[in-house]
């Protein structure tokens, strides 16, 4: 009887053993779909950006007696080439960025380092993005792990208003000393009634059908989204209506000394 305990004991830490393994591997496979997707939006856009390094590298060669017509194109082609430079080191830092210590992190900068790493000016896809969130404003986590979580929410929020369009709102403010609120709303087709508590269920997604693969979901952001944010003391919930856009809500400690309370 004792040995087979022991050996019920063995199996037990075995499969909590391949549990953590095959965590951390649905961890990599939704950051390389992440990547994937932002991939395929920067691409467009450093597609635009070449295009326009030629013209004015071109221009420049056909009118050389021209000097201010050469200055500018040369000024432009500059312009244009560390655009391009910014998109690729973003979509570099994203890809190879390992789990750091927590320390404390600007959400501006998290946020502007997002659109960034996406490379797309979402007005070309009529998305007003709105940004309110103090220069000063600080949570307390891992740059790599936060950047993820409003990466995907963002992607999110893109793929909501594709077909028509809308607004894009991201603010964030101290709730008390100790905690702060983010919330990222979207104004496109908002989130159905029965599915409100799946959403932050793995493999659970709305768009697998879509053909293009920046229109696509993995069915493992927001369940990834859920356990980063739990690892960070916080807490992230969804709320939204059929046909009125929707809102994700997140709550962070802005120490390690305090964990984050939701403000239900």
């Amino acid at each position: 009887m004792i040995e087979r305990r022991k050996n019920i004991h063995q199996q037990l830490k075995e499969n909590e053993q391949r549990l953590s393994d095959l965590k951390k591997q649905l961890h990599v496979t939704q950051k390389l779909a992440l990547i994937g997707t932002t991939a395929c939006l920067a691409a467009h856009e450093f597609n635009n950006l070449l295009l326009s390094i030629i013209n004015y590298s071109e221009l420049a060669l056909k009118q050389q007696d021209d000097v201010d017509l050469v200055r500018k194109a040369l000024e432009k082609t500059i312009t244009n080439g560390n655009r391009a430079a910014v998109i690729i080191q973003s979509m570099l830092g994203a890809a190879t960025c390992h789990r750091q210590e927590h320390q404390m992190v600007p959400l501006a900068g998290q946020v502007e380092e997002c659109f960034h790493c996406m490379g797309r000016d979402l007005g070309k896809d009529n998305i007003n993005v709105k940004v309110d969130i103090p220069d000063d404003l600080t949570v307390f986590g891992d740059p790599g792990q936060l950047q993820q979580v409003l990466l995907n929410l963002i992607i999110n929020a893109r793929q909501a208003m594709l077909a028509c369009g809308g607004t894009l709102t991201i603010e964030a403010h101290k709730l008390n000393d100790s905690t702060v609120q983010i919330k990222v709303s979207d104004t496109g087709c908002g989130i159905e009634p029965d599915i409100v508590g799946k959403i932050f269920e793995p493999f659970f997604s709305t768009k697998t059908d879509a053909k293009r693969p920046d229109q696509r979901g993995s069915g493992l952001g927001l369940s990834i989204c859920q356990d980063i944010i739990n690892s960070h003391n916080g807490s992230i919930s969804a709320s939204g209506r059929p046909g009125q856009g929707a809102t994700f809500t997140i709550v962070l400690p802005v120490s390690d000394t305090t964990p984050a309370t939701s403000d239900k």
